[in-house]
């Protein structure tokens, strides 16, 4: 193993509330125990930011999916005490504590209070449990061996857990009153609002509640709880009530989201997308209102009106959206008024990501030595030292900490769990670490064992930690699916080109500049100008050019000044070697000779015969000899290969907002029982996703159209067996071929039938002169 080098990795570091995923139990009357759940997560600092789903929704695609776009830190169970299910079912412990004949009062009371304060243990509870514990395997999130101790929420937590909203609050707190959660409609409203246990007399009818969910308009019953708590009140399931902002990664996405259908997994579709999208109406009724009308009041914050459902098809949900759609409210401009697109739930588009951070502890600049390894990988020499962040106190209050680095996205793949985040040497059992927000998260506390009277250093959780290079990342998912990488011949060329220029990015240059058709004409690909007589040489090691080849090369931004520049540094880098070409007075043969290995006295390479270094060995008839040039022949492999169309699509996906920052990869072979089954050009791991890539010169990925299909085939199962999130398809010509497109719409349709995972394909064309980058229309 070689040495590490030392440096430093500037971070941004944000303290924030947990993210929950909440599992609750229900029977066919689902909605009053969403209520139930919903109250409880109100309870909780960091409800407004996390997602409350039943469990009969666990497992559904949409669902799932906005789940995983969601990123939560943890999946828990709600375990409801016998007090908070006697708040749905009046009298169930006085029955129970009635069947055991107690007949003291007194211990009748206390064996009463006792059993409205244990859990309640029914079947529905276990099924929700399971179904919690489903979704943390599905996930990779806080499973049992990743040594997470928080997998319920019960009614009473320990200050050790999470924190209570109220400990954290400065303000008054209303939210809807639980027993006016009985029906789809005010589940709708209360999902935004939050849950409280409130005793009121005024009822709300089903207008009421659908008025408030598509145009925030508090039915009366809500507005006077409002009022109530007094002009300061906020809800207890808005981020302001909790000290916290959401901000927002990447473009907002604008389009307003309306899901269709009264199913409990419609409702967690919408409970999910409310925290990666801004605009999202749940609209659970069957027939349509005309409080609908405005859903369609346009504003310039907005793109499109995305109709969407979990359990509604497509053509349902087309009917549902049309007929909601003739009772909107028209605009200034009729023409602006466009109608809603219907999207499958499974499809529905994330571009950026929200996080719930605390308000005044968020993106704080902090720098951290770390080493780094041969193959990029980040360890850190230090850990930071735990901070309490402002407004929180380090014995009532828990947070997460989350590190982001500014060069060194870590990609939150479900197969990067903690121990691919944590040095080697770092106790696995010091705190919860995971990949999250592009960065790095941990609990705030220590797990561990803590002494009693130990010190706030001693307390709070202080993790070394490991950014992992690419290739760690890609090793980690592809192993998560029973597949290896190993670098491809090309992409060891590749690698051995980095190193020589100095990173990935030096390269992507290189094959952008004016030097490119230079490097070219080492290779046995016609070289753009007329090289003069004795300029090259053809030996049997390769071509050797001299300078006055590359003076010859005219370029109106390439002057002789910056050739001249240009290929002093590629020979100090090792790109080139400057030497001679010599022959042997003994045998028939001319070789290059390095400038390292030229003495007035030197030997043949062929025969080992002795010569002097005299005009009659250099290769031109010149008095003196002309210094020629030899490209290393990795480059010159690199180069004859059209290794410059890679780095051409790297350079300028790296300019998309979506790849800022970005690692990349050189070419790879994915693995399957040993053996290739597919390669990849290159890899790309963002904040927020991993794309891979193919490269071609031509506009057509094989010859013919069984062979492009099959290796379109190929490309999309590598895509899928590293868990990537999109495959780019680039080529240096004006566009790909339409036979290409339409085979590859073809596989995509195909897949969706069959209900295939399948990654999201782009499009790039027009590398090295107009780039342009499309999404497949599938």
């Amino acid at each position: 193993m070689g040495e590490q080098a030392f440096s430093f990795l500037p971070l941004s570091v944000s303290a924030r509330p947990p993210r929950l995923v909440v599992v609750v139990p229900h029977d066919k009357d689902w909605v009053r125990w969403m209520a139930l759940g919903l109250m409880r997560v109100s309870q909780v600092w960091g409800g407004s930011g996390s997602v409350v789903v039943p469990a009969a929704a666990v497992g559904h695609a949409g669902v799932e999916r906005a789940l995983a776009q969601f990123g939560p830190d943890h999946v828990v169970a709600y375990h409801p005490s016998w007090g908070s299910v006697e708040r749905l079912f009046p009298g169930l412990t006085d029955r129970l504590i009635a069947g055991q004949q107690v007949d003291d009062e007194a211990a009748r009371e206390a064996a009463t209070q006792m059993l409205r304060e244990s859990a309640w243990s029914h079947p529905i509870v276990a099924r929700a449990e399971e179904a919690a514990e489903d979704l943390r395997s599905r996930l990779a999130v806080n499973r049992r061996e990743d040594h997470v101790q928080l997998t319920h929420l019960f009614d009473t937590s320990s200050p050790s857990e999470l924190t209570a909203l109220g400990d954290v609050a400065r303000v008054p707190l209303y939210g809807v009153p639980r027993g006016l959660v009985a029906t789809t409609e005010a589940l709708s409203c209360a999902m935004g609002i939050g849950v409280q246990e409130l005793m009121v007399t005024a009822e709300v009818d089903a207008s009421g509640w659908q008025a408030a969910t598509v145009h925030q308009a508090e039915p009366e019953a809500v507005a006077e709880v409002r009022a109530a708590a007094g002009p300061d009140a906020l809800a207890v399931r808005t981020h302001e009530a909790t000290l916290c902002i959401s901000v927002q990664r990447g473009i907002p996405n604008r389009d307003t989201l309306l899901v269709f259908g009264g199913r409990p997994e419609d409702y967690a579709l919408a409970e999910a997308l409310r925290q990666t999208h801004s605009h999202v109406s749940w609209v659970p009724w069957n027939e349509p209102s005309r409080n609908e009308g405005w859903l369609y009041v346009r504003s310039h914050t907005q793109d499109r009106i995305l109709a969407t459902s979990a359990s509604l098809t497509l053509d349902e949900v087309r009917e549902r959206a049309h007929a909601s759609w003739r009772l909107r409210i028209p605009s200034m401009d009729p023409d602006s008024d466009v109608a809603p697109e219907v999207v499958a739930s499974a499809e529905v588009e994330f571009s950026c990501r929200q996080m719930v951070v605390l308000r005044d502890t968020w993106e704080q600049p902090r720098s951290l030595p770390v080493l780094v390894g041969e193959d990029g990988s980040l360890v850190a020499a230090l850990s930071l030292p735990g901070e309490v962040p402002a407004g929180l106190d380090p014995d009532r209050h828990r947070w997460q900490v989350t590190l982001t680095a500014r060069n060194h996205p870590v990609p939150p793949l479900h197969a990067l769990t903690s121990p691919a985040v944590i040095a080697a040497d770092q106790n696995p059992w010091e705190t919860f670490v995971r990949p999250a927000d592009g960065g790095i998260t941990y609990w705030s506390h220590r797990f561990d064992f803590v002494s009693a009277g130990a010190s706030l250093a001693g307390r709070l959780a202080a993790p070394r930690l490991s950014w992992p290079a690419i290739g760690k990342v890609l090793q980690h998912a592809a192993a998560a699916h029973t597949k290896a990488i190993r670098p491809s011949a090309a992409g060891k060329r590749a690698a051995i080109a980095e190193r020589l220029l100095g990173s990935r990015t030096e390269l992507e240059q290189l094959a952008s500049s004016p030097g490119w058709p230079v490097l070219r004409a080492f290779t046995s690909k016609k070289p753009d100008w007329e090289l003069p007589p004795d300029g090259v040489w053809k030996l049997k090691s390769g071509l050797v050019l001299s300078w006055d080849a590359v003076a010859a090369y005219q370029r109106e931004d390439w002057d002789e000044h910056a050739r001249r520049a240009e290929l002093d540094r590629w020979a100090s880098q090792g790109v080139v070697r400057r030497g001679l070409v010599l022959g042997c007075c003994h045998c028939p043969i001319y070789e290059f000779y390095p400038l390292a290995e030229i003495t007035q006295d030197y030997l043949c390479r062929r025969c080992g015969g002795e010569n002097s270094l005299v005009q009659g060995r250099w290769k031109s008839p010149r008095p003196e000899p002309s210094w020629y040039y030899e490209l290393h022949p990795a480059v010159r492999e690199l180069v004859e290969n059209d290794g410059d169309v890679p780095l051409l699509a790297t350079q300028f996906l790296r300019t998309q907002h979506w790849a800022r920052p970005t690692l990349v990869c050189e070419e790879f072979e994915v693995l399957q029982s040993g053996n290739p089954f597919v390669e990849m050009d290159f890899a790309m791991a963002t904040l927020d996703q991993v794309w891979l890539g193919e490269a071609k010169s031509g506009d057509a990925l094989e010859s013919s159209p069984k062979e492009q299909k099959r290796e379109a085939c190929k490309l999309i199962d590598g895509c899928v067996a590293l868990g990537a999130y999109g495959l780019v398809l680039a080529t240096s010509k004006p566009k790909w071929s339409d036979a290409t497109v339409q085979v590859l719409r073809d596989e995509v349709q195909g897949r969706r039938v069959a209900a295939r995972v399948t990654p999201k394909i782009v499009l790039l064309a027009g590398l090295g002169t107009k780039p342009d980058l499309t999404v497949l229309d599938a």
